[in-house]
């Protein structure tokens, strides 16, 4: 699935770069650090993967942990030194690096723009620090990339097969994190539906469906939320009102880097106005006017660098052929509903710039695969 991809000596070399780069970063934290982003967090998860491998009674942890347990048991088998598990994300790196290009492959992206988005998802700043120690944003990058390249094999190609590897992408991600147990529902939900839709039927009518079929897709995600209740979170007062408490619990922590300083939500009305102000800040903070260190500068261009993106992809949508429509919309609800899930948990642009990670890929897909596209690209795709 992954080693069937030829890669030109030009994304090679800028793979290979790529993973130099990280792992410098990781020498530097191993043994001279830490790093930046490799703090706290990082340190966590290595500590307790330290402690699961020197105890191998420990019983399994629940979900948010579980990269720590599995980390663990890599330690068990080699040592637990803090480069190894360094070195391990490096590796992920690449392989998430992989199906991106797989992703741009199957989309009939161009030689320039798959160098363009390679070069955006290999030097982004938070990328290079965050996937280079050890957290478990490079596992939900690769998990992520995997669902959505098997999603569109299916949409694309109909192939069966590729259901498997978007079940393990889904439970790979899942067990990482309780927010990506509800997006990965939602994309499983989302492949079924696009699936079913001809690539003939009109814009229009693919609307219409989508209105139709949406009582199904909201008993999927009602499924997903019995899921996430029981194993990750729980919502024992209601969805809207667990996500307020847990953003005002948020607040309370004093950091630096909030963006939000109080969330009254009385309402559905109230909670469905307040979901877009919380995704535009969760991309877009820091504003200009609240840069208040040096470390917040790349992060604002980081987000200016989001924002052309997002643009970009919305407008090659607009454009795009009815063939090449449904698979640009797909990739692009993809990552609005990461996004947004994303959004409903975070309160600071600290914590915003890791979450940004996971849909790396995804914005890439979605920003690349429109310009100048193949036109008979996809005509060739569906033959296979």
């Amino acid at each position: 699935m992954v080693f069937s991809l030829k890669i030109t000596p030009i994304f090679f070399l800028v793979l290979y770069i790529g993973f130099g780069l990280r792992l410098c970063i990781a020498v530097w934290n191993s043994f001279y650090g830490p790093s930046f982003g490799a703090e706290l967090d990082a340190l966590s998860f290595h500590n307790v993967a330290v402690e699961y491998a020197n105890d191998p009674t420990a019983s399994i942890p629940g979900i948010g942990w579980m990269y720590s347990y599995f980390l663990g048991q890599f330690y068990s088998i080699t040592t637990d030194h803090i480069f190894l598990g360094s070195l391990l994300s490096c590796v992920v790196w690449v392989l998430s690096a992989l199906f991106l290009l797989k992703i741009l492959n199957l989309l009939g992206v161009n030689n320039r723009n798959k160098y363009l988005a390679l070069l955006i998802y290999t030097f982004l700043p938070s990328s290079l620090l965050y996937t280079s120690v050890t957290l478990r944003e490079v596992y939900q990058l690769l998990f992520v990339n995997i669902v959505i390249y098997s999603a569109l094999m299916i949409i694309i190609r109909k192939s069966l097969l590729h259901w498997m590897s978007l079940s393990i992408g889904v439970i790979g991600a899942s067990i990482l994190h309780g927010g990506l147990l509800i997006f990965g529902v939602f994309l499983t939900a989302l492949t079924l539906f696009f699936l079913s839709i001809n690539s003939r039927v009109s814009r229009v009518k693919f609307w219409t469906g989508l209105t139709l079929i949406a009582p199904l897709l909201i008993a999927i995600m009602a499924f997903g939320v019995s899921i996430f209740t029981e194993h990750a979170y729980q919502l024992d007062n209601g969805t809207i009102n667990s996500i307020i408490s847990f953003q005002n619990t948020g607040i309370l922590i004093d950091a630096r880097t909030n963006y939000k300083t109080d969330v009254s939500v009385s309402s559905v009305f109230e909670f469905l106005m307040f979901i877009p102000t919380s995704v535009f800040q969760y991309l877009f903070e820091p504003m200009l006017w609240k840069i208040s260190a040096v470390i917040d500068i790349p992060i604002f261009l980081e987000n200016i660098l989001r924002l052309w993106l997002i643009l970009m992809a919305i407008k090659g949508l607009r454009s795009s052929s009815l063939g090449y429509y449904y698979p640009l919309l797909f990739i692009l609800i993809a990552y609005f509903a990461l996004e947004i899930i994303w959004s409903l948990g975070t309160v600071n642009w600290g914590t915003a710039l890791r979450h940004h990670i996971p849909a790396t890929g995804i914005l890439l897909a979605a920003a690349f695969a429109n310009r100048k596209i193949k036109k008979k690209a996809l005509a060739k795709e569906v033959k296979k």
